[in-house]
């Protein structure tokens, strides 16, 4: 086996989309169990951006190529590796390595892509999917019949997890941010009649917004699992929105996601805002947690990539469930990184957003 030539992004320094770079460099060969990506497709998370601004603490020190999702074809092997695996359809999870047109990863954080889903389907599908679906079953406990109310519900985090509860005939009120995206959900899951939209804005009549749009699907008026990803306003509405015994499940915060130029050197109105954010966040006092008979949890994804057992057990787990495809996916070319981070912090995306590699 020889080294490969490849593209990559690397964040230089974190703190400033201009330390955000394209270089070349050489791959060298898959280790043992390891196998090489020819990459097709990178997905986009919102942990891209918090990385690269600085504004993410899951990460090692020092240089780092962003990414926690791909999909391509496996080019090369390591040794202990079956050679059926050669030319192989895959995608798959990493520990921030994916901007890159060619990766090495271990060969038990790959699946085969299903032959009746493209790659950008696949690429779309594993971290979003993972997370609501740990959120839902692991965290949030979810059982049949339940109310759930889902933030962002148009984004690709939302879209999973309406996927994942229709399969579990859940009571879903699904929050967006604007009148289009809650057009296009009323147009897919109108007929469902255990479902039912809202804009989220503005957060000071929230909650009873989202009471009276619980009454339209159920008569118990409060929630059992609240699925947060924004924080931020939102957060005590979310809270007082829960039963007894109900678990708010915080998975993002959208809502510190700077809003201005990606480039804060001269943007730094939006950088003292976010500070200002920080300083205000919502703090809860555990004896409350106690009188009040609720659970706040929270959770990242990136530290499930440790237990190989685990995370593959979700995998399989929600085969079982047979879910859809990834339907919605925005393409952005690979040289164009940049350009769809930004699309995405916009939050005018509806779905997943990837980066398309050319070879």
């Amino acid at each position: 086996m020889t080294t490969q030539t490849r593209k990559i992004w690397l964040v230089e320094k974190a703190g400033s989309f201009n330390n955000f770079k394209q270089e070349h460099e050489e791959l060298p060969p898959p280790p043992p169990k390891h196998v090489r990506i020819k990459v097709k497709f990178v997905g986009l998370n919102y942990a891209d951006i918090f990385l690269v601004l600085g504004l993410y603490s899951a990460v090692p020190e020092g240089k780092l190529i962003p990414g926690l999702e791909y999909s391509g074809i496996v080019e090369s092997i390591g040794d202990g590796i079956s050679e059926d695996w050669l030319g192989k359809r895959v995608y798959g999870v990493s520990r921030f390595c994916s901007y890159a047109t060619y990766i090495n990863v271990p060969v038990t954080y790959v699946k085969k892509t299903p032959d009746n889903w493209t790659d950008q389907q696949a690429c779309a599908y594993p971290v979003q999917t993972l997370t609501v679906y740990y959120a839902l079953e692991e965290l949030g406990r979810l059982k049949p019949n339940q109310n759930v109310l889902v933030h962002s519900a148009a984004g690709g985090c939302g879209l999973a997890a309406l996927s994942i509860l229709s399969k579990k005939s859940a009571k879903v009120v699904g929050t967006v941010g604007t009148s289009s995206k809650l057009d296009l959900l009323n147009q897919k899951y109108g007929e469902n009649p255990k479902f039912t939209f809202i804009l989220r804005e503005p957060a000071k009549d929230f909650e009873d917004r989202a009471k009276q749009a619980l009454l339209k699907i159920d008569q118990g008026g409060l929630f059992d699992i609240v699925l947060d990803s924004v924080m931020g306003d939102w957060f005590w509405p979310n809270y007082n929105l829960l039963k007894k015994e109900g678990k708010l499940v915080v998975y993002g915060s959208a809502s510190f996601t700077p809003t201005g130029n990606l480039h804060p050197i001269s943007d730094i109105i939006h950088w003292i805002k976010l500070g200002w954010k920080y300083i205000w966040r919502p703090k809860i006092d555990p004896m409350q947690l106690m009188q009040d008979n609720k659970t706040v949890t929270g959770f990242n994804l990136i530290h499930l990539y440790e237990s190989e057992e685990r995370m593959n057990k979700l995998f399989e787990q929600l085969r079982t469930l047979e879910l859809d495809p990834p339907s919605k996916i925005n393409e952005f070319e690979f040289d164009q990184a940049v350009e769809a981070l930004t699309y995405f912090k916009s939050g005018k995306s509806v779905g997943k957003i990837v980066l398309r590699v050319q070879h």
